[in-house]
């Protein structure tokens, strides 16, 4: 079992690898001995990138756990990206825990998920946020205008401090989570729609470059969902093009 399993991560990898060479040749990539991981290496003379690219939960929901070893494995092969883009990616074919997402975005992984949208076609899910809304406790500290218009363009850098100060999650990352959710609506135009609601545990606090902590209770977004096609004729190629487009965005 576990030698079709590790067959299996192997040929997902070998797919994975031909495909980032075949868009371009700079790439130079090592799989690992067991099949389940590969290091790519790309440097055009401007830039360099060191990539790691996990396929070890490709046939299971990713979790915490493997988010944390996927880490550590990262940080011993120096993956990296020029300008603090995503170098770190675990490739799954399911919806990965919600807790995982949170805790790959605290360590600027990226769990990547594709579905086919057709013969030879390939794509991946991107949740559009209409609305947002930061949900405090009847007593909070009321914020003016202005501090929510920094936290508006500070956005990208939010993240959730539990009570022990401790980081939970990231608003980009709830947002990307989103792409998980079910759009249980249809709006009067005829498009699907949805509402994602997170709850934060008591004492968290919202943190943003430059401005005080604030105390939130909650997070709601206001959602749609787009497929966002892939230049890919495989599964393995449409799971290399969504690295790619991470590495270089």
């Amino acid at each position: 079992m576990a030698q079709a399993e590790h067959g299996g991560y192997r040929k997902f990898l070998g797919g994975f690898a031909r495909a980032l060479i075949a868009e371009d040749d700079i790439w130079q990539v090592r799989t690992s001995a067991d099949g389940r991981w590969l290091v790519g290496r790309a440097d055009d003379g401007r830039s360099a990138v060191v990539a790691l690219v996990d396929a070890g939960s490709l046939d299971a929901t990713v979790t915490v756990e493997d988010v944390e070893q996927t880490a550590a494995l990262a940080a011993r092969v120096g993956a990296t990206a020029d300008d603090g883009q995503p170098a770190t990616f675990l490739c799954s074919r399911r919806k990965p825990a919600g807790a995982a997402v949170q805790a790959a975005y605290l360590r600027n992984i990226r769990i990547l998920n594709v579905r086919s949208t057709g013969a030879d076609s390939w794509g991946h899910d991107v949740a559009i946020v209409s609305r947002q809304e930061f949900r405090q406790a009847p007593d909070a500290p009321v914020l003016d205008e202005g501090q929510w218009q920094a936290i508006h363009d500070g956005s990208h850098s939010v993240v959730f401090l539990d009570s022990r100060q401790n980081p939970i999650a990231t608003l980009p990352g709830l947002r990307a989570e989103l792409a998980w959710h079910e759009e249980a609506e249809t709006s009067s135009r005829g498009s699907a729609w949805g509402i994602g609601r997170f709850t934060m545990p008591p004492g968290t606090l919202m943190t943003v470059a430059d401005q005080p902590a604030i105390p939130v209770t909650g997070v709601i977004f206001n959602f749609h969902k787009e497929m966002r096609l892939l230049r890919a004729a495989s599964e393995e190629a449409a799971f290399a093009a969504l690295a790619a487009n991470w590495l270089w965005a």
